[in-house]
């Protein structure tokens, strides 16, 4: 499913892998993506991968990627993660190695973010085509609060038009 995902996207999938398992969930929801979609854009996933690690551990080393423009207004992003993680329920998390599936409405997100990259003709699935696919969930409480802060389908579509540059070409 994530061969056509940028190594940007699979860092999205990895935190919100990550975020589940800490929080003992037994699907990796919407909010857990947005938690990891917000991580990447800022920069700040290896955060919270230097947060799992074990004392005496060494920590992965990331790969650097190349710079790009955040997507989300950086005072807005705080406020939005605090605001998703209230949401998110909490319970005794689960091991790391432990496989974790998808809910429906991420598997639907998947596929319409494959969609928007197909409809666009982009090499690979970036985390604004992720985005793009989680806010065709109009019933759902992030994408409301993604809305409340100004971000719209419409907006990441109007991103998603200009020209393209990924880390994998």
């Amino acid at each position: 499913m994530f061969e056509t995902f940028s190594m940007r996207a699979r860092r999205v999938v990895f935190a919100a892998r990550l975020t589940a398992g800490q929080r003992g969930a037994a699907t990796i929801e919407m909010g857990d993506l947005l938690l990891g979609v917000l991580l990447e854009d800022q920069d700040l996933e290896g955060s919270l991968l230097l947060s799992n690690i074990r004392e005496g551990q060494r920590p992965a080393k990331l790969e650097p990627l190349p710079s790009h423009i955040p997507f989300f207004p950086l005072g807005a992003t705080d406020k939005l993660r605090n605001r998703i993680e209230k949401l998110l329920s909490q319970s005794e998390a689960v091991a790391r190695t432990a496989e974790i599936p998808l809910s429906p409405d991420l598997k639907r997100a998947f596929e319409e973010a494959t969609h928007i990259q197909n409809t666009y003709h982009h090499k690979r699935i970036e985390p604004l085509h992720i985005l793009a696919g989680v806010l065709t969930e109009e019933s759902s409480q992030y994408v409301k609060l993604l809305q409340e802060i100004g971000i719209t389908k419409e907006q990441v579509l109007q991103r998603l038009s200009q020209p393209q540059t990924s880390e994998d070409e």
